[in-house]
């Protein structure tokens, strides 16, 4: 399950990428911040991965955190209107399965 949600949450970055560059142009620190989140997502899933058993539930906390962060930075930069609702629902429609099947991982 875990390179599943690896799988996917490599795809969301493809789909916040273009948003990113958006948000980039109004606010700088926020699209660093988003950036840096979804950065984290992958590489705490991918560390994880391949650990022991506790230190794996610690990344995949961490992971899932940073996912959430990804999406109520997006959903910020729609409130400052610096995207659109359809470009932060995409995003925040590809970041819902990681947060899930992440927080699955956390709490078998």
């Amino acid at each position: 399950m875990s390179l599943e949600v690896l799988d996917l949450a490599l795809d969301a970055i493809s789909q916040l990428r273009p948003v990113v560059g958006r948000i980039k142009r109004h606010d700088r620190p926020l699209a660093k911040q988003i950036t840096d989140a979804a950065n984290s997502v992958v590489l705490n899933i991918g560390e994880g991965a391949y650990n022991d058993p506790g230190t794996s539930k610690a990344r995949y906390f961490t992971a899932m955190g940073s996912a959430n962060e990804v999406r109520v930075g997006v959903r910020a930069a729609l409130c400052w209107g610096h995207v659109s609702e359809g470009q932060a629902s995409l995003v925040v429609e590809r970041y819902d399965p990681v947060v899930r099947i992440l927080y699955r991982l956390v709490h078998r």
